[in-house]
């Protein structure tokens, strides 16, 4: 044999045992049983709510890189016929609501409208402290105004005149006469009082009402076709009912009070296919562009029940990591979330504002990552 043959013989010898090496070294692919993961949610869920006390809820995990979608309703949509819920429900969104009016604010500042460093004095001079609050620090709340939904003139109204229609700019004077929580700019505090005022922005630089600015720039480009921003306390066709407590029993508020006691911070009503649409639109960018999304993402310490950081109308749960925003109106609590981390879609909606549905979804996601790393 020649050496040039005894040569090539020796380095294929060499190569096929390195072949055989490496794929006998190669890890197997990661297997996990879908059911068992739909199983363990059952049993989860199950549990929660037997122990919540309420009348129903509601909750849909899609999974798509495991084709998994899991859709389920506990208890009822109406105490009085008893009636199941459904997907196809509708329900109250509440402050899921900030999502929408806040990216048509950042789309403006997309197109030059306006700028997220802009002064509020710029918009409303006669706000007290106005020099001091940027649009910014109303998207990410840290402006420090005070919440009109802490004052007790609103309060007082969910009592005596829950129907009451009120305007932006009312609602906006309940706060203007209440003191900072903080320097602007120096902390955080939740207040629906800034996504109020950055709903009235939108319509001072457009003259278009927020609400027809939602439809038109939300809604219908991205075909939400079962959510709404109404005009009256009537929730249109089949509806989740929601119930607040009172003197020890359960009350059907869901069409009680006029949705303009929010406005621009809670008064859409949507459905679960809807929401999940809408928070995976929220996080991963097609709504406004790449550097406003930095933008948006990009956090300040938000420390609470339901998240522990807030970015620009979106809320950020670190463990697991879950982008989206909670949404309490009387009657509902609701969470409409997205996890990156493997691409898993979450929203719940509880038919009670004594509910916590951020413990649900913890709870849920993290069956769902614990077994996928299985």
């Amino acid at each position: 044999m020649k050496k040039s043959a005894i040569l090539s013989f020796i380095l294929t010898v060499t190569l096929l045992i390195l072949v055989c090496s490496c794929s006998h070294k190669s890890e197997p692919p990661v297997t996990f049983d879908n059911d068992l993961i739909v199983a363990q949610w059952d049993k989860a869920s199950d549990s929660i709510y037997a122990a919540s006390g309420i009348p129903g809820m509601l909750i849909g995990i899609w999974a798509p890189d495991r084709n998994l979608a899991w859709i389920k309703g506990l208890g009822v949509a109406n105490k009085t016929t008893g009636e199941k819920l459904d997907a196809s429900m509708k329900f109250r969104v509440g402050s899921i609501t900030k999502t929408y009016t806040y990216t048509v604010l950042l789309q403006l500042a997309d197109q030059k409208f306006i700028r997220l460093e802009d002064k509020l004095s710029k918009y409303m001079p006669d706000f007290p402290r106005a020099d001091s609050v940027t649009l910014k620090m109303l998207c990410n709340h840290t402006s420090g105004i005070f919440d009109f939904a802490e004052t007790e003139a609103w309060r007082l109204s969910l009592i005596t005149d829950p129907l009451r229609k009120w305007t932006s700019d009312e609602l906006i004077d309940l706060a203007k006469a209440e003191p900072y929580y903080f320097t602007p700019g120096s902390g955080f505090y939740y207040s629906n009082t800034n996504t109020l005022i950055a709903g009235r922005i939108v319509e001072m630089v457009t003259g278009t009402s927020i609400a027809t600015m939602i439809r038109n720039r939300l809604f219908t480009p991205h075909n939400l076709l079962n959510t709404f921003y109404p005009s009256d306390n009537f929730i249109q066709g089949r509806f989740i009912h929601g119930y607040g407590w009172y003197d020890g029993d359960t009350t059907d508020v869901s069409q009680a009070y006029d949705p303009s006691l929010s406005g621009a911070a809670g008064a859409i009503v949507a459905d679960i296919y809807d929401l999940k649409k809408w928070v995976e639109l929220l996080y991963k960018g097609s709504l406004i562009s790449d550097s406003t999304q930095v933008r948006r993402l990009t956090t300040v310490p938000a420390p609470g029940e339901d998240c522990e950081e807030y970015g620009l109308g979106i809320m950020h749960k670190i463990s697991p990591s879950m982008w989206g925003h909670t949404g309490t109106i009387p009657g509902y609590k609701n969470w409409a979330g997205y996890c990156p981390e493997k691409n898993v879609t979450i929203v719940i909606s509880y038919n009670s504002t004594s509910a916590k549905p951020m413990v649900m979804a913890t709870r849920l996601i993290n069956i769902y990552l614990g077994a996928v790393k299985k």
